[in-house]
This record gives structure tokens, C-alpha cells and sequence, in this order.
């Protein structure tokens, strides 16, 4: 059985029939993970009260972990526009290096957070603002040091393998052999084009890795962690009013992820999503063979 349930700015997944664990550890049955995404470091979030009422043994950050880039005010009149047909300057600036620490350790030093980190394994992915800009993809010219704060900000050890790495896309395999997860971290912005392009998502290096991953060990549930929202074009919640990033802006992307899924008989397989500020659930039914479903949790 897998149950849902909607706690205010985040969305819980609860997993009562498998096993979950990280980069293959040991075989303790898992039936409690959380997710979410868009934690402003700033702001007051009582959610983690919850959280840690349910008592996750995993929690998997799905990005926007922080928000490391500095908004600029909105000027529809003046030397700034940022609207219109005028959008001569950006909305967000990066911030320094030391600010970015900083607002990581804020983040860190939540009480509510705080006490998750210590009884529960933590693992996750970025998303643009703690990537360091706002919509920011390949171009972004602070991602080396970024991924360094963020896998900080994780407790990566110093020897693991994403810190020599181009990106933070990783997997973890938790549970015994007859009852595991996989559960796939991508990276949707170190490699990603330009938007309104028709170029990578994930770049070479990174597909390679995942159709591996695909390809591996059979697993009883597949879950890939995707910081935007995989199967939804535009959202039915804002529907066309609003610009949201998504693998849908990226079509032939997508279409190349679902038939790798397909092509690999990856059965039970869900996509876990954030970056839109509300939860969501959506339903693909003619992708794989299978229904495939997309969990949307975002503060």
C-alpha cells in the first residue's frame, strides 16, 4: 500500500510494503519516508514539527534546500522594468560565496531540522536557488563552488564520489533483496540548456549514468527525484497563467526518459517532484505501460 497525505507546505510519502536505504546499507525494512523542496531559510516553518512527528527514516530534499540568490525589486517604471516587454534586468542575483554559507548554516541550525538530521538519513538534490540563480542552468558560473556548500549542507562525506563529480546526481538502494527501493537523485541543473532550447536536461554524461542505474538490479519500487516536475505540462493548479519549469519544456528530454523506462522493464517506478510552491499529484497513463505517477511536495 502506498498512502499520501497533504501536511501544509509539504508533501509526506509514506511507504508501508517496502524497504528504502542509501548507496546499499543495510537490510533494515523502511516504511516511513518524507520529501519536500522550497525551504526559505528565512522563513518560519512549523512543518518540521510534523515531520518529526511522523518519524521518517529517510528524508530526501528535492531542492530549493535554501534560497542562496538575492531578489531584486520589481520596477515597472524606471531604469529597472523586470516585467513586460521592458524585462531589461534580471529578477535574482548570486549571492557571495560567505553568504551562501551563511544561510546554509541558518538553515542547519533550524531546531525542527536539526532534530530530523539526527535520527534520520538525510539525502537529496538542488534545485536553482540554492544552485545559486533563479532559473539557472549549465551557464551558471558558481556551480563548482555550489555543489561543494550543498553537499556540505548534506553531511557528504569528504570521499564520496559527488564531490569529485559534475553534478549531484546519485542512488540509493535501501532494504533487503526481497523488499528494496531504488531511489535515483537527479541533477536538473548543472547540465541542463538553455531554456526554450531544444537541448539536454540532464547532459551525456549524466544519461549515461542513469540509464546504468535503469539498467542495474531489479528493484521492487524505482523512485527518481526530479527537483522539477516531470510528467505535468502545465500545472493544474496554475494552469497557463504562470511560466513553471518542468521537463515538459524540454519534450524530446522526456520522451527519451520515458522510453528508457520502458526499454529497461523498469516496473514500479514514481517520479517525486518540487520547485512549484504547492503539492500536486499527477497521472501519465500512456508513457510505459503502466500508470506513472509524478509527487509533487514544495513549500
Amino acid at each position: 500500500m502506498i498512502a499520501m497525505e497533504l501536511l501544509s507546505f509539504w508533501l509526506v510519502l509514506f511507504l508501508f510494503t517496502t524497504a528504502i536505504s542509501t548507496e546499499t546499507t543495510n537490510e533494515t525494512l523502511i516504511t516511513r519516508i518524507a520529501f519536500g523542496s522550497c525551504a526559505n531559510q528565512s522563513a518560519p516553518q512549523p512543518i518540521w514539527d510534523a515531520i518529526n512527528k511522523f518519524d521518517p527514516q529517510v528524508f530526501v530534499w528535492l531542492g530549493d534546500n535554501i534560497y542562496g540568490d538575492i531578489r531584486k525589486p520589481n520596477r515597472v517604471f524606471g531604469k529597472e522594468r523586470t516585467i513586460g516587454p521592458w524585462r531589461n534586468s534580471p529578477r535574482f542575483v548570486p549571492s557571495s560565496e560567505e553568504e551562501m554559507k551563511l544561510r546554509y548554516a541558518k538553515a542547519k541550525a533550524n531546531p525542527g531540522y536539526s532534530r530530523l538530521q539526527r535520527k534520520t538519513k538525510v539525502i537529496g538534490t538542488w534545485d536553482d536557488h540554492d544552485y545559486g540563480l533563479n532559473d539557472a542552468g549549465k551557464e551558471f558560473d558558481r556551480k563548482v563552488i555550489n555543489q561543494k556548500l550543498m553537499l556540505d549542507f548534506l553531511d557528504e562525506p569528504l570521499d564520496s564520489p559527488r564531490r569529485k563529480q559534475a553534478g549531484v546526481y546519485a542512488s540509493y538502494t535501501f532494504g533487503p533483496a526481497n523488499r528494496n527501493v531504488k531511489v535515483i537523485v537527479l541533477d536538473t541543473r548543472y547540465h541542463r540548456d538553455p531554456l526554450r532550447s531544444d537541448g539536454s536536461f540532464l547532459g551525456d554524461t549524466q544519461w549515461e549514468w542513469l540509464e546504468k542505474e535503469l539498467r542495474g538490479p531489479r528493484s521492487e519500487i524505482t523512485i527518481i527525484a526530479s527537483s522539477v516536475q516531470v510528467i505535468s505540462n502545465l500545472s493544474a493548479t496554475t494552469g497557463p497563467l504562470f511560466y513553471m519549469e518542468s521537463w515538459g519544456r524540454f519534450p524530446k528530454e522526456r520522451k527519451r526518459l520515458f522510453r528508457l523506462i520502458q526499454d529497461t522493464k523498469r516496473n514500479g517506478l514514481v517520479f517525486i517532484s518540487g520547485d512549484v510552491h504547492f503539492g500536486e499529484i499527477t497521472r501519465y497513463d500512456c508513457a510505459v505501460g503502466y500508470p506513472l505517477y509524478d509527487v509533487t511536495s514544495s513549500g
